[in-house]
């Protein structure tokens, strides 16, 4: 049997490009690896409003930005992921459990706050179940023909002019299938990628990230409800802190280093839990689960759509493509297959969307990530209580490379021992270069 798309791996990227091409009438055949179609590693569930990206909210201008945005349309009984960058036939009902998230906010050894929206009454996105949103697309594009295969792993794949061939294997058996087209969506460290060439000229990452989470119950934040929070201690661990929401009724907490060092990231956890100025928050707490992930901090692929494939989400990515981002890519990489099975230039209509979906691909998205140090890393406890205690007194508000910035004569002029730590020089800007 021949399939007129086989999909491998059924993260958001995955499930979203199923159902649409599925929907679209094609012949489709999912694979993923794990017996379930779950959230599998680390991930904040996070589906933030607007276009801001990471590390800033400034939207770059030299780049014809089609990143996706999402609007939320929550009832009684149902609910509706609009992505309002894409057609209505990408809306996803979705019907797991909402944490709104109404701010941001950094937190210093002694609480002082710098807040990225101005007020606590902003809604800057909504946490998500990822099982129930991963389980809710695959659903939905079974019930439009999808053929879906768990618990089996594509070992390799060949692109050829005739199509593709990939060897699937599910326990002993192992079973070969071919296909018009292909989309490999089965995230980072793709080893389909490197047997397909797309990694060919593209630059190794700089390092790799390890993260670790604690999925806690019982937590006790007086200002949890409204925020997301990061914790700046650098006399604990010279990175940040993470504490946010995990539906359903869950917190996550989490921290990261650089794989290969030192740090043990459980020890670390362990001490803001019961050392820190904010122990008391956890003096209830139970832990859930762990879960963690590494992360390349890789260059992007500069065309991830060649041949007869498409590649989708964190596999040809700098760090991670996100949910939303995700959802993009899935619902345009099957249109371009559609697109490549009529005749057309797929190829081309994917590449011009991953070129202007993300921000990698901007300068000056890149200088405006890349103006300040890592706090933690810079600064000590005190000098995190009087910086962020001076955003506090001064009205300041926004992502630190933003903020800090665009008040960066004034901060010269008033503390200016901390602005020479913080700021980036000209010659130590960061380039991320794509292959």
């Amino acid at each position: 049997m021949k399939y007129d798309l086989i999909i491998i791996g059924a993260g958001p990227g995955g499930c979203m490009a199923a159902r649409t091409a599925a929907r679209a009438g094609l012949k489709v055949l999912l694979v993923e690896k794990n017996k379930k179609i779950m959230a599998r590693r680390l991930c904040s569930r996070l589906l933030r409003l607007g276009s801001g990206g990471f590390g800033t909210d400034i939207i770059p201008t030299d780049i014809d930005s089609q990143r996706v945005t999402v609007s939320i349309e929550i009832d009684k009984h149902r609910s509706f992921i609009r992505p309002k960058t894409l057609p209505e036939d990408a809306v996803i009902e979705y019907t797991g459990t909402w944490g709104p998230c109404f701010n941001d906010s950094l937190l210093s050894p002694s609480g002082h706050r710098l807040s990225r929206e101005q007020n606590d009454l902003q809604i800057t996105g909504f946490v998500v179940d990822k099982d129930i949103l991963l389980e809710g697309l695959a659903r939905e594009a079974c019930d439009a023909g999808c053929e879906l295969r768990v618990d089996t792993r594509c070992t390799s794949i060949e692109d050829g002019p005739d199509g593709v061939t990939a060897i699937l294997k599910s326990g002993k058996a192992t079973d070969t299938v071919k296909g018009s087209r292909a989309i490999v969506a089965d995230g980072s460290f793709s080893t389909l990628l490197e047997q397909l060439g797309f990694n060919e000229g593209r630059p190794e990452a700089r390092f790799r990230l390890k993260f670790l989470t604690l999925i806690l119950d019982e937590v006790s934040a007086p200002i949890l409800d409204r925020h997301r929070l990061k914790f700046c201690i650098p006399s604990l661990h010279k990175g940040y802190f993470t504490l946010g929401h995990y539906p359903p009724g869950y917190f996550q907490l989490g921290a990261s280093t650089i794989a290969g060092s030192s740090v043990h990231l459980p020890a670390i956890l362990k001490n803001l839990m019961t050392k820190s100025p904010y122990a008391e928050w956890f003096s209830n707490a139970k832990t859930v689960k762990r879960t963690g992930c590494n992360m390349d901090l890789r260059p992007p692929v500069y065309e991830p759509a060649k041949g007869n494939v498409i590649c989708v989400g964190d596999n040809a990515a700098y760090a991670e493509a996100a949910i939303k981002g995700a959802i993009g890519f899935g619902y345009t990489a099957a249109h371009s297959t559609l697109t490549a099975l009529e005749g057309g230039d797929g190829n081309a209509y994917y590449n011009d969307y991953w070129h202007h979906a993300v921000n990698y691909f901007s300068p000056e998205y890149r200088r405006n990530t890349s103006q300040i140090k890592p706090l933690p890393r810079v600064l000590n406890d005190g000098e995190a209580d009087t910086l962020f205690k001076w955003t506090e007194d001064n009205g300041i508000w926004g992502v630190p490379d933003d903020c800090l910035t665009s008040n960066r004569q004034l901060l010269h002029s008033e503390l200016p021992e901390i602005a020479k730590k913080i700021f980036v020089s000209q010659s130590g800007k960061k380039d991320i270069r794509a292959a």
